[in-house]
């Protein structure tokens, strides 16, 4: 018995001492787990955070044009744009003072939003039957694409083409089938600072615009602005057009889309006149071939 009792103690010691080892063991390991998972969720919080600023950095920036008058009522435009791109635009004003004017603006406007994010600039026609709200459309769309620009919310390549986006939209509104020339006699102005403005800031090899000088004829002045990249003639539009009486606007709707196309198509002043007006082509060739020259090409 003296000889066992030794023993057992010794076998008592061994066993409480794996016990206890065990014991630590389970302990420590639900710790290490504890530590584990404090570890990991203090380091998702911070990635977690900063994609929360990445998705405010890419949200969409809107800017709101200036509220242009028009006969029938203002019309304001509101741009969306993101990663230096127009997303989106509406008009968040149309005319609406009678319910012809509301048919018009509910049937142009859709068009007009359309155009402007495909064109990513003011370059937009005008629609047909809708004239002065076109007019007032492209003008508040290029305010909206300035202010843009000048905020430094796009890069230089997108300022320079939202200037010459300005460039596009009077002409645009002039030559159009029902615009007539005295919605590009209003837009002279700003399109020669618009044009001036899209030659200083843009990047090199960008499209630059050049205004001819006017051209009097026995009907109304005739004015010519060309887009010239890589040396090339690239669009024509006239700014001004005869607009005395209906019978020239209709002359000069007619006839002016078809000289821009030979302009574009002959590389030169070198063009016919159109049949049928004879002092709107004259004049358009002269205004024509004075941009021309004035591009150096």
């Amino acid at each position: 018995m003296k000889r066992k009792h030794p023993l057992r103690r010794i076998l008592i010691g061994v066993a409480t001492t794996t016990s206890a080892v065990v014991l630590l063991l389970a302990l420590k390991q639900p710790g290490t787990t504890v530590t584990g998972a404090s570890a990991q969720t203090g380091s998702g919080v911070p990635p977690a955070a900063a994609a929360g600023n990445g998705a405010g950095a890419a949200d969409g920036q809107t800017v709101l044009g200036d509220a242009t008058d028009t006969q029938y009522g203002p019309v304001q435009v509101r741009l969306t744009l993101a990663g230096g791109k127009i997303t989106a635009a509406e008009a968040v004003k149309a005319p609406s003072g009678d319910a012809r004017s509301k048919q018009i603006a509910a049937d142009a406007i859709p068009r007009l939003n359309q155009a402007a994010v495909a064109a990513q600039s003011a370059d937009i026609d005008a629609v047909s039957g809708a004239t002065y709200t076109s007019e007032g459309y492209i003008k508040s769309l290029q305010s909206a694409i300035d202010k843009a620009g000048s905020a430094g919310a796009e890069d230089s390549g997108t300022g320079g083409t939202a200037g010459a986006g300005g460039d596009g939209s009077g002409a645009d509104a002039g030559a159009g089938a029902d615009a007539g020339a005295d919605a590009g006699t209003e837009n002279p102005g700003s399109d020669a600072g618009s044009a001036s403005g899209s030659g200083s800031g843009s990047g090199t090899g960008a499209p630059k615009t050049v205004l001819g000088d006017v051209a009097s004829t026995q009907y109304g002045d005739v004015q010519v602005r060309i887009t010239v990249s890589g040396g090339r003639i690239t669009a024509a539009e006239a700014v001004e057009a005869p607009s005395g009486d209906a019978r020239s606007k209709q002359i000069a709707a007619d006839a002016v889309p078809r000289l821009n196309q030979a302009a574009v198509a002959a590389q030169s002043g070198a063009i016919d006149a159109v049949s049928g007006a004879s002092y709107t082509s004259e004049g358009y060739i002269e205004s024509l071939q004075s941009a021309i020259d004035k591009a150096g090409l």
